[in-house]
């Protein structure tokens, strides 16, 4: 199964262009264009795709099915600060994913990452919501990737292909947070190479996707 991590889309907000974080685009509307067609040019229907907050903030523009309607995928939303009122209504307010033979949490906001961590004693979280700050970081319980749209250039992020940057990123002694042009693709013929089972824990429940 393809899987894929992406966050801070913040489609139709029209200030994340230019109060929050500079984003160069010449409208609101080309901004949400681009993220779709770069959404789509690495997600292919059928393939998962983890969304780390804050999708959608403004009414102006398309509304969240419009958009998930133009967006290949299956897609598990994880809530963000922004999505409480974005008509998004999802009930995740982090994740648990096995991948590559660890436990891994997703969440939006880092201090929340950290604090699930240290509750599981898992040590490696994925998160979104500060945008361009950093890409990798260490904190209490472990490290954390943002994989939010800001740090990587609007794609979202084959999970293979952050893995192999987050050893880089251990290998360098955490202090490269560099990535080659070609990443996020994936391999050439498609494959992921790599298989993911995810413990959703929603109202105590937990379930597989």
């Amino acid at each position: 199964m393809m899987w894929w991590l992406t966050g801070d889309e913040h489609y139709n907000h029209s200030n994340i262009r230019t109060l929050f974080v500079f984003r160069d685009f010449p409208s609101t509307a080309a901004m949400n264009a681009e993220l779709i067609k770069r959404h789509n040019e690495r997600v292919k229907p059928g393939h998962t795709v983890y969304h780390l907050g804050d999708f959608r903030l403004s009414t102006d523009g398309p509304n969240v099915h419009e958009l998930i309607g133009m967006l290949n995928g299956n897609h598990v939303f994880i809530a963000g600060n922004h999505d409480r009122k974005n008509g998004l209504n999802t009930p995740l307010q982090f994740a648990v994913i096995k991948a590559f033979g660890r436990q891994i949490v997703l969440a939006h906001r880092p201090e929340d990452c950290n604090f699930i961590m240290g509750l599981l004693g898992i040590d490696l979280g994925f998160c979104g919501h500060v945008h361009e700050k950093w890409k990798f970081k260490t904190v209490e319980h472990g490290d954390l990737i943002n994989v939010g749209v800001d740090q990587w250039d609007y794609y979202p992020i084959d999970g293979r292909q952050i893995f192999k940057a987050y050893k880089n990123w251990l290998r360098d002694g955490k202090g490269n947070t560099e990535i080659s042009p070609n990443f996020g693709q994936g391999d050439a013929n498609g494959r992921e190479g790599v298989s993911v089972m995810a413990e959703i824990k929603e109202s105590g429940k937990e379930h597989e996707i």
